[in-house]
């Protein structure tokens, strides 16, 4: 199986690594030309990393001893579906000469890692995975001046040249013929000896079923179940089969098959102090002709209330999706529609701030629809307690922020601040608040605090209690981690960074020696810190760090050139208030464009950022990052 698998993944992952979607002499002649070069080699990276992407499903799929559900030959080749909901594309092609040779490796710990050559990848003494949640897939592209691949392990913040020339000629195709039988699949490699035998799901169809329907323009959804922690599930499958058991299930998870009802029953196990936790469940069945059929599907439990779990929530498509919660686990897994998941429903159209209060976690969206204007759901599990629809919130124009103290809501709309009672569901407007800029506000004990042009509004029991005049307009209200303060940013020339009590409102005022505090999106406040310091970027892709303590401000670094595809920036970053890690959400433009985004995270301990993490294509126009440990 060693050597199978090695042959198969010792697919040259150049630019025509298994594709046929371009003319593979053309695009060489292109690059080996001035005229075209680069676009040529852009092309051939993409598709290279492409390519590579495919490799790693495949290594995981086999890893897991999944089956093959189905088939789907097209002009271009073949989609291959696994019984785990996972995919893997094998196009047919021209394997490019002078290609790197990267491989995958099953080392003694029974785990594959990168190779090239045949040799185990290690950056600074450390091998770099190729499978489960802690794999990296390496990125590539052609260096313009040396026309040499360059190969990246950490995202992109750092390249290696491969001492391959990106020219040649035609190679042969990896894959000679891909035979889709009824009980498997066969593929022969380009030798026209060596074949690859993966299991297929049985004609009878026996594989899990997921949800058939999908959130409204949702992108990039895998396929597995969503549990919280001691959450029964029943889990449906299909099948002519005349007996099912259980194949394979992860350690401190129960599970009670019903034949009669084609369903399993399946507990998660109790919380123990780890917030994520994730498997394979596997069922054996046998069908009508004695023939063996396997269906697997991936199970995770997660308690969304970690102090180093992040959110991100999305505002949607105005015209063509809704309102979404992203989920960033401590360990870096991307749960995206996790409250759909949690549900089975969708939050409101445009969502535009979240708020956790206690053990509940709340989400106002602008126009409502779906499960209304105003969610709370439980902040461990992000189960739905109660929905507030338009109906019920009658006197609202678009709302956009939210606050919570005790059973009181307090809602930011166009007219200013409002209270519901959470309990009574009564609505009434709080005097005198309009001019409440749309911008997040801030609780510290009783008091909320809201922006309003140059001034801050202090609310307490429902009622307007103190207004605290600014010299510039405030861009940001952040609470602090020391009790008792906020911090406020004030664009004022100078730009200032101010400390304010709570209690007798007094302020210490610092003025900003370099950078600024325009919010940029007035939705996200222009500043966010974690102990006395204070970050901001003035809505640029510099980030800059104001030390209270110290009253210095210095300039960290611009992250630009670390994302492909930056374009916007849309809503401002986060810094978070555990790790100290930095937050950027980016678009690559308007239109469909901005299905081209990443959250890129960078760890500034040593002061210049360093990239650590970017996730792709998740976002469908953020409207903020927010923390549990912030609230």
């Amino acid at each position: 199986m060693k050597k199978l698998f090695t042959l198969l993944a010792i697919a040259l992952i150049g630019v025509a690594t298994w594709s046929c979607s371009y003319d593979d002499k053309e695009l060489w002649s292109a690059v080996n030309s001035l005229d075209g070069r680069v676009e040529a080699m852009e092309k051939a990276a993409k598709q290279a990393n492409s390519d590579l992407e495919s490799l790693r499903k495949v290594v995981e799929a086999l890893q897991k001893s999944v089956t093959i559900s189905s088939v789907d030959k097209g002009a271009d080749g073949y989609t291959i579906h696994f019984s785990d909901g996972t995919t893997a594309t094998i196009s047919n092609g021209k394997d490019g000469a002078n290609a790197p040779a990267l491989s995958v490796v099953k080392d003694e710990d029974g785990l594959y890692y990168w190779a090239l050559d045949g040799t185990i990848i290690e950056v600074d003494g450390r091998k770099i995975k190729a499978e489960g949640t802690d794999g990296v897939t390496p990125q590539l592209r052609i260096n313009p001046e040396t026309k040499e691949w360059e190969m990246s392990t950490n995202g992109g913040a750092s390249w290696s040249s491969m001492g391959v020339k990106a020219e040649g000629t035609d190679g042969d195709s990896i894959f000679s013929d891909v035979k889709d039988g009824e009980t498997e699949v066969v593929f022969t490699l380009a030798d026209g000896k060596t074949t690859i035998v993966i299991p297929k799901v049985s004609a009878s169809g026996f594989a899990f079923v997921f949800p058939e329907k999908l959130p409204r323009g949702a992108t990039n959804v895998e396929n597995y179940f969503l549990f919280a922690f001691g959450e029964t599930r029943t889990l449906p499958f299909t099948g002519s089969v005349t007996a099912v058991d259980l194949m394979n299930l992860p350690q401190g998870w129960s599970a009670r098959i019903n034949p009669n009802d084609r369903t399993v029953t399946v507990t998660a196990p109790a919380f123990g102090g780890t917030y994520y936790t994730e498997g394979i469940l596997s069922l054996v069945a046998i069908g009508a002709k004695g023939e063996t059929a396997l269906a697997s599907a991936r199970i995770c439990a997660v308690d969304f209330s970690d102090p180093k779990g992040t959110f991100v929530l999305n505002e949607g498509n105005l015209s063509s999706d809704n309102g979404s919660i992203i989920y960033i686990t401590a360990g870096g897994q991307v749960i995206n529609y996790a409250y759909w998941r949690m549900n089975g429903s969708e939050l409101g159209n445009v969502a535009q701030d979240l708020f956790i209060s206690g053990e509940r976690l709340y989400v106002v969206s602008q126009n409502g629809g779906n499960d209304g204007i105003l969610v709370e759901t439980d902040a461990r599990t992000l189960k739905n307690t109660a929905k507030f629809g338009k109906e019920e919130l009658p006197g609202l124009s678009w709302p956009s922020h939210v606050a919570v103290v005790g059973r009181t809501a307090y809602i930011r709309d166009n007219a200013g601040i409002w209270t519901l009672d959470l309990d009574s569901r009564t609505l009434k407007a709080v005097a005198e608040t309009k001019g409440a800029l749309k911008n997040r506000m801030a609780v510290v004990g009783s008091k909320v605090f809201v922006p309003a042009s140059k001034a801050i509004l202090v609310l307490e029991n429902g009622l307007l209690t103190e207004k605290i005049s600014l010299e510039g307009t405030v861009t940001g209200v952040v609470k602090a981690d020391e009790a008792g303060s906020l911090w406020v940013s004030c664009s004022t020339s100078p730009a200032q960074i101010i400390k304010l009590s709570v209690s007798d409102y007094k302020q210490e005022k610092h003025t900003l020696t370099a950078g600024g505090v325009a919010s940029g999106w007035g939705a996200t406040p222009g500043i966010t810190a974690k102990g006395d310091e204070i970050y901001f970027c003035n809505n640029t892709s510099t980030i800059y760090r104001h030390n209270f303590a110290t009253n210095t401000t210095e300039t960290l670094g611009d992250v630009k050139s670390n994302i492909a595809n930056w374009g916007i920036i849309y809503n401002m970053p986060a810094v978070h208030p555990v790790t100290g890690e930095y937050y950027y959400n980016t678009i690559k433009g308007y239109g469909w464009s901005f299905l081209t985004n990443d959250i890129s995270v960078y760890d500034l301990r040593s002061g210049a950022p360093v990239l650590v993490a970017d996730y792709q294509n998740y976002t469908h126009f953020p409207a903020g990052v927010f923390f549990t440990a912030a609230f």
